[in-house]
């Protein structure tokens, strides 16, 4: 395994809820709530769960756009919590993000090229011509024309306009990109188009991804290891191949049970899981899944299972310890 890249210890994000006319916090909807985890340079590590489970939060906590609640997010070693902005400024250029939304991600009042020109002129990079060429490479290399570069955001499709997206992350050379759901709002030809791009932009540009998904065969597809997050925290974290082979958490199991098999005559036991997911502003003591869970024992009520090694991986449960 090559170096780490970034180190997560305990990673929290609480959101408070405040009610009264003078805005008294009553309660905290804990979005994400002590993470562990390391990304190693130049892989990707996709990151799955149901909707609402914290993960969006969890890549905009990495990158300092929300300020966490507590833990440490360590960048080569560096912890970027509580840094400076003066620090933070010059390591920004180090870590981009690629939106969910392409739609919504895009300015629509600059043109192509002074959207990817942005972080450039922010970071004082390039100018003039030397500018001008750098927006021309970067168009070129996510598939687009250097001409689209005098249009608007509009005049695009959603997969051009996700290609924008990452031309822009690529601008400043990064060495980490966070990938929010690339490709969710996309069609699946589309998909397929944008997960090949990111893929090729890896091994070319040397780049590490955290890919965040919802969709499991699309992470299968690009990533290297896969972490399972339910209600704010990882239940499971595996190699890819180990995860689908062999699943160890019952919420992992779950999940995988729903994913369409490709060959009809292969059949395979679905796992339905029993009522709603609990809400983050008061979850569940003990385990959080234990309320939905088909192998809950008393111990899971009451006790929240400690985040370890077991063969080879990371689970949080009760049933290996």
């Amino acid at each position: 395994m090559s170096q780490p890249l970034i180190e997560v210890t305990n990673l929290k994000k609480y959101f408070p809820i405040k009610k009264g006319i003078f805005s008294r916090t009553v309660g905290h909807v804990k979005a994400v709530d002590g993470l562990d985890f390391t990304i190693f340079k130049g892989e990707t590590l996709g990151l799955v769960g149901e909707s609402g489970c914290g993960k969006s939060t969890t890549g905009r906590a990495i990158l300092q756009l929300i300020d966490p609640t507590e833990g440490e997010v360590k960048y080569e070693g560096r912890n970027l919590v509580g840094m400076k902005t003066t620090e933070l400024h010059k390591l920004r250029k180090d870590m981009q993000m690629v939106f969910q939304d392409p739609y919504a991600s895009l300015d629509p009042r600059l043109t192509v090229g002074d959207i990817i020109a942005e972080p450039l002129e922010i970071h004082k990079i390039a100018q003039g011509s030397e500018k001008n060429r750098r927006i021309d490479e970067l168009l070129n290399v996510v598939g687009l024309s250097s001409a689209h570069a005098k249009r608007y955001g509009h005049e695009f499709s959603g997969g051009q306009r996700q290609r924008i997206g990452i031309a822009r992350a690529l601008a400043l050379n990064p060495k980490l990109i966070v990938a929010d759901e690339p490709v969710s709002a996309l069609d699946v030809s589309i998909q397929s188009q944008v997960i090949n791009l990111l893929q090729d932009l890896q091994e070319q540009f040397d780049l590490t991804y955290l890919f965040i998904a919802h969709d499991l065969s699309v992470v299968k597809h690009i990533s290297n290891r896969i972490g399972v997050m339910y209600l704010g925290r990882i239940v499971e974290l595996a190699d890819k191949t180990e995860l689908f082979d062999t699943p160890m958490h019952p919420y992992t199991k779950a999940l995988l049970s729903a994913v369409p098999n490709p060959n009809p005559l292969m059949k395979k036991e679905r796992i339905v899981l029993r009522g709603d997911v609990p809400s983050p502003a008061n979850p569940p003591a003990g385990c959080t899944f234990h309320p939905r869970c088909t192998d809950c024992m008393e111990i899971c009520r009451t006790v929240k299972p400690i985040f370890k090694k077991v063969n080879g991986r990371y689970i949080a449960c009760h049933l290996y310890e």
